[in-house]
């Protein structure tokens, strides 16, 4: 274990945790509709009042002489859009269905931005009912403001009026008739009746335009649209930094260049993932082993000296028993004298993979003094004159290997070791299979199977476990790696036709 993994890739740490990625995105993209739907502007209705500029003269008790002024008379007139006295003409208009209470939190209205217009929002929950309220406010503040003028410009032509009419009567009491400054005041007060009077039809309502609130579908769904697209974006964005932080606690052997770099011992060979129909060729014991498993077998046997190796995977699932059929295979075609050994006595794998599944005989018996190696021993030929030897699982009752006596299993070892050039003992994850650890120390090398996407905890708690029996790592084998070649070597057309008609032969006969 001599470097440190490179950092993970985020779109691999994304592929690894797919699923609760995918649930993160799917669930920010929900929240975020919710969001929009329960707080959002789903329910808002918006109108625009334009008005128009008050006279400069003061004739409708308004006086707008500069920019800023007109700013302050709109934020004015904003005030009366949610007055009481609007606010219920709206209500009558609607039916009364709403209180004032609940129309006053619901309307809002200020001056626009530029200044020119009110802006008036109503947020009641309801689109349609929002739409509603805000035409219903639009209209009831012109009805109101049109009121309102008329009374000022009322108010203002009664006393325009009472002040001509106490001037004419000044004059006919005095007795001297109308002269010139009497007659010039009168003329000036109905010139102002007169101006009063047009500047009061010409400003009416003081709206210039409406822009009416409308219910629009559209707008709603693109608003749905868009919360939903930057909910996906946030999703993606939190579902890669949770699956690169899992990934970087959780980091895992993704190629044999990573094994390489977490290990002293050398890499044995690269076993490449194949599909259904050649993963079946793999048990098929007639059929000549891959290319790859060939360069397991020759580097291995150069690797290990004294003939006895121990292979066992860092999980169930990592091809160790299958490397060893692969290994004995290879061996037993290079003219080697080859023993296989099936220590997996719960599992049984290796025994029902050469049919002695249901043979009595074998390491459980023997683990437990109730047989012998020699009566143990079955032949299994892969094709003419060649053949390797298997030790079987055998039979055990319930219980029977918390009774396995590892001065037995370390026998049986030594004695099976004398006999052949190469023995090969199939052994389940230690993790699982404590009974079987007194092979571990007995074995001249173990060899590890490592499957692609192992976890690096998983592998070094593997590799502290066989150190700690006292046995010696041999070397690893990578499986089921990614296809980058086709180095492994294809059935001839021969080798297919006696695939499908001949299979591995079990003479079952004991001794060599």
């Amino acid at each position: 274990m001599n470097e440190p993994l490179p950092a993970p890739n985020i779109l691999g740490a994304l592929w690894r945790y797919r699923l609760s990625s995918l649930g993160i995105v799917l669930g920010t993209v929900l929240v975020s509709v919710l969001v929009a739907l329960t707080v959002g502007s789903a329910g808002v209705a918006e109108a625009r009042i334009v008005l128009k500029a008050p006279d400069s003269a003061q004739a409708l008790g308004f006086e707008v002489t500069s920019e800023s002024g007109f700013v302050r008379y709109v934020n004015q007139r904003a005030l009366f859009v949610t007055s009481d006295r609007t606010l219920g003409a709206a209500r009558k208009r609607l039916g009364g269905q709403e209180t004032i209470k609940e129309l006053r939190e619901a309307v809002t209205a200020k001056a626009s931005d530029n200044g020119d217009s009110i802006l008036v929002r109503v947020d009641i929950g309801d689109a349609e009912r929002s739409t509603e309220i805000a035409n219903a406010v639009v209209t009831a503040y012109q009805r109101e403001s049109k009121a309102e003028v008329s009374a000022a410009a009322d108010e203002a032509l009664q006393a325009l009026r009472n002040r001509r009419e106490q001037l004419v009567a000044d004059v006919a009491e005095s007795g001297s008739g109308v002269d010139a400054a009497s007659s010039r005041t009168i003329s000036e007060l109905d010139q102002r009746i007169t101006e009063i009077r047009i500047a009061s039809d010409q400003f009416g309502d003081g709206v210039s335009f409406v822009d009416r609130a409308v219910t629009d579908s559209s707008g709603v769904i693109t608003a749905l649209l868009r919360d939903a697209l930057v909910g996906f974006a946030v999703g993606v964005l939190l579902a890669a930094t949770v699956a690169w932080a899992r990934a970087d606690r959780n980091r895992r052997v993704r190629d044999a260049a990573d094994l390489a770099r977490l290990s002293d011992e050398p890499l044995l060979g690269e076993v490449e993932a194949l599909g259904e129909g050649e993963t079946a060729r793999l048990h098929n014991l007639v059929v000549p082993p891959l290319g790859s498993y060939r360069l397991v077998s020759s580097v291995l046997r150069n690797t290990v000296r004294g003939g006895l190796v121990a292979v066992t995977g860092v999980s169930a699932g990592d091809g160790a028993t299958t490397t060893v059929l692969q290994v004995a295979g290879a061996a037993a075609r290079d003219g080697l004298r080859v023993l296989v050994v099936d220590a997996a006595v719960r599992t049984r794998e290796l025994s029902h993979n050469v049919a002695l599944q249901n043979d009595w005989y074998g390491m459980a018996p023997i683990a437990t003094g109730a047989a012998t190696v020699h009566a143990s021993t079955r032949v299994i030929e892969v094709g003419p004159g060649i053949e390797f030897r298997v030790i079987p699982a055998g039979r055990a009752s319930e219980g029977a290997p918390d009774y396995f006596r590892s001065s037995l299993l370390r026998r049986a070892m030594v004695e099976a070791r004398g006999g052949y050039d190469l023995v090969l003992v199939d052994l389940p994850p230690l993790e699982s299979a404590p009974e079987v650890s007194a092979l571990v120390p007995a074995a001249d090398g173990v060899v590890l199977t490592v499957r692609k996407e192992r976890s690096v905890a998983a592998l070094r708690r593997a590799r502290e476990r066989i150190e700690l029996l006292g046995g010696k790592i041999a070397g690893y084998v990578f499986t089921f790696a990614s296809q980058s070649s086709p180095t492994t070597a294809q059935p001839t057309e021969q080798q297919g036709e006696a695939q499908g008609r001949v299979s591995a032969t079990t003479v079952h006969r004991g001794g060599q």
